[in-house]
C-alpha cells in the first residue's frame, strides 16, 4: 500500500469516529428523555391517584351504604347523609 491510501483510510476512521460519537451522544439523550418521559407520567399517574383517592374512597363508602338498604327509613337517612356530607 502506498503513503496515499493509507492517510485516505485513515481520514475515513477519524470520520467515521466522529459520526459514531455523535450518534452515541444522540442515543445517550435519547434514553435521558424517554426515562423522564415516563418518570413524569408516573409521577403524574400517583399524583392523580393521590388527589382522587378522597372522591373514589366516598363514593365506594356510599355505594356499600346504598346496597345495605333495606327499607325507607334506612333511604332517608342515607340521602339526608349525602346532602350533609358535601
Amino acid at each position: 500500500m502506498d503513503d496515499d491510501r493509507i492517510e485516505e483510510i485513515l481520514e475515513k476512521q477519524k470520520e467515521t469516529l466522529i459520526l459514531v460519537k455523535k450518534i452515541w451522544r444522540a442515543e445517550k439523550w435519547r434514553r435521558f428523555w424517554t426515562i423522564f418521559r415516563y418518570a413524569v407520567f408516573i409521577g403524574a399517574a400517583f399524583g392523580a391517584f393521590y388527589f382522587a383517592a378522597p372522591y373514589v374512597e366516598r363514593f365506594i363508602n356510599s355505594v356499600q351504604q346504598f346496597q345495605s338498604i333495606k327499607n325507607p327509613q334506612d333511604l332517608q337517612k342515607f340521602l339526608e347523609q349525602l346532602q350533609v356530607s358535601k
